[in-house]
């Protein structure tokens, strides 16, 4: 089966609680070279969600970056989003959201370990997220897999993957030699003071390892 075209290599996932300038943020990011933007929020309700996809989609016009949803796949029509990203828990059936969905759109999935990245595989995600690579601030209590063991799942299964979990520009190179399609972060890019700027060199790193 050939690899879906609108797989992410630089994944950006939203954290409106970590900057007070969320939109200019993702408008850089995407200037810098962020090819998707993963929406999630999970404490807004559908309507405020929905209004905050139409503003980041309004701040990206000018570029090629695409949006992706955080679950809510019943949203999409209404935000003109590339696909879906599920997590891992209370995740429904792929084959429900691929009937939802259609064949053109994306869906995603997060996994942590190799039992739910094979699951993924055979129930039709195109791509998946492996967490945490490496110790991040968001799950502080969650042990990294690290470099040889994502690198052993990573043989294991045929899906694209994108390394997630303390990606940043120091250690971008070393996700990517471990045979990650490409990576997604948050603090990497959000935190900074100029995303656009790291959004262009994490870009120049994924794609020198992808060329």
């Amino acid at each position: 089966m050939a690899e879906h075209p609108l797989i992410p290599r630089l994944l950006l996932i939203t954290d409106r609680h970590l900057t007070p300038n969320l939109i200019p943020a993702l408008a850089q990011a995407a200037e810098g070279g962020v090819d998707s933007i993963l929406v999630r929020e999970k404490d807004l309700d559908d309507h405020e969600f929905v209004r905050l996809c139409q503003a980041i989609r309004h701040a990206i016009q000018h570029t090629s970056t695409q949006i992706l949803l955080s679950g809510r796949a019943h949203l999409l029509p209404h935000v003109g989003a590339a696909g879906v990203h599920l997590p891992e828990m209370h995740r429904p059936p792929l084959s429900q959201v691929r009937t939802l969905l259609g064949s053109d759109k994306l869906i995603g999935c997060s996994c942590h370990d190799l039992s739910t990245a094979r699951h993924c595989c055979q129930e039709g995600a195109d791509y998946i997220t492996l967490s945490p690579l490496f110790a991040t601030p968001s799950h502080p209590e969650t042990q990294p897999l690290g470099i040889t063991t994502y690198s052993q799942i990573l043989k294991a299964i045929p899906l694209p993957v994108l390394a997630l979990g303390g990606i940043n520009i120091t250690n971008a190179s070393l996700a990517m030699a471990a045979g990650s399609h490409g990576i997604a972060l948050i603090r990497g890019i959000l935190d900074k003071r100029n995303p656009q700027t790291h959004a262009a060199q994490l870009a120049s790193i994924v794609d020198s390892h992808r060329s």
